[in-house]
């Protein structure tokens, strides 16, 4: 797996890790900001936009953002997580300091799509390797994941908020000048945050750049990953319940609008109120013992994570819909750490990057089709019904995926007995 220079083991954190804790915290607080209040919110309400805007601007940063996931991949490999975020950063910052001067408009907006699209994909990647590169066992990964997951959340639910404000008194672009604050602090601490964890690096000379070359890089995390069980599953169980989410992605807002009858400022409320409730399962997942981060646990979260957006968009009513968006955020506070943590925990160090890229292209590219899709059906069925089928599939994924693995490990188990 690798060389350390020094194993925190199990005691206070390391400097490394506080550093990359507050990078992941302060990356969300600012992202979350923008996507919900200076890009989807401004498309909304200040251009008045319809579905078919929405769902093209939430296209073009998923597609970017897809595109980033694979293509960084390779990049982590070859020059560590440190520099490749350092990199992502600075794009980010200078992106953001554009956007909070001039006015919002269709080609802007665009704009500020794909530059997020490409950073946030990027700096996800980066986030969700950096972990390997700091510490290593499963006690020492569980922690590290669920405390990155417990802060960023509080700071996902804290961006929106900050937003809101902002957008109450100033024009809604003035988030994007938050975002630029927030995004020089990310700078300075990932600056300091060097890997101390080396990768026993594969090959030498042509043959290890041919295999971290940006194509190849993309094939060999996608070998990888579809010749082990258990990412095979992950990414699987992931794409398919991530597939339903690109309805939420392209009509949320027009939800808030339409159905909620609710102001701009509600969807960073309502943003927030998810981030606390991811904030409070990730505290509640830092508890509990190492050996019971699995798959099923994985496959559980994601079933309750369509159980609580089934309740979010079921009603018209505001207080039901923040509870189920609660329940929604407790569930993805489990499903998070889980997630990169088996991935991380099943993946040769020096293969990391590259798998992880293609496992979140998976997640993030499944939702393209439903962003282009959801339009449609919602002028055929209303936002409303759209929104609570694709509720109804992620809880049925996760749902079924359990029950079939649990099928196959009896199945296995009757075989070893007899």
């Amino acid at each position: 797996m690798g060389k350390q220079a020094s194993d925190s083991g199990l005691g206070a954190l390391t400097a490394g890790e506080k550093r990359l804790i507050a990078l992941e915290s302060l990356q969300w607080c600012a992202v979350n900001a923008v996507y919900f209040l200076g890009l989807i919110g401004a498309a909304t309400y200040e251009l008045g936009g319809n579905a078919f805007l929405v769902a093209a601007i939430t296209l073009v940063r998923n597609l970017c953002n897809s595109l980033a996931n694979a293509a960084s991949g390779p990049v982590i490999d070859r020059i560590g997580p440190r520099k490749t975020a350092l990199a992502t950063l600075y794009a980010m910052l200078a992106m953001s300091i554009f956007m909070g001067i001039v006015p919002p408009s269709v080609p802007t907006l665009m704009f500020a799509a794909v530059m997020m699209g490409l950073g946030g994909g990027s700096i996800n990647t980066c986030t969700r390797t950096y972990p390997v590169y700091l510490t290593r066992g499963k006690a020492g990964l569980a922690r590290l994941n669920g405390l990155m997951v417990f802060y960023s959340n509080i700071a996902y639910a804290a961006g929106p908020i900050a937003g809101g404000v902002l957008a109450g008194f100033f024009p809604t672009r003035v988030v994007f000048l938050f975002m630029a604050v927030c995004l020089v602090g990310a700078i300075r601490v990932t600056w300091d945050c060097r890997e101390t964890v080396t990768p026993e690096r594969e090959g030498s000379g042509k043959q290890k750049d041919d295999k971290l070359g940006m194509v190849s890089g993309v094939i060999e995390g996608a070998r990888v990953t579809m010749r082990t069980h258990d990412l095979r599953l992950i990414f699987v169980s992931g794409f398919l319940g991530f597939f339903a989410f690109g309805a939420f992605d392209s009509l949320e807002s027009l939800f808030y609008r339409d159905v909620l009858a609710v102001d701009v400022v509600w969807m960073g409320i309502l943003s927030a109120v998810s981030g606390f409730g991811m904030a409070i399962g990730s505290y509640i997942f830092t508890k509990i013992p190492a050996r019971k981060i699995d798959i099923p646990l994985l496959l559980a979260t994601l079933m309750f994570v369509g159980i609580g957006s089934m309740i979010y968009v079921g009603t018209n009513i505001l207080v039901v819909a923040i509870a189920g968006q609660f329940i929604n955020g407790l569930a993805w506070g489990f499903m998070e750490p889980t997630q990169a943590i088996l991935v991380q925990e099943r993946t040769p160090m020096t293969h990391l990057g590259r798998v992880m890229g293609f496992v979140r292209l998976g997640l993030n590219s499944a939702g393209v089709i439903p962003l282009a899709v959801a339009p449609f059906l919602a002028e055929a069925f209303g936002v409303q019904r759209v929104l609570f089928g694709a509720s109804c599939i992620i809880a049925l994924v996760g749902g079924f995926s359990s029950i079939m693995r649990s099928g196959r490990l009896r199945v296995r188990r009757t075989q070893v007995k007899e």
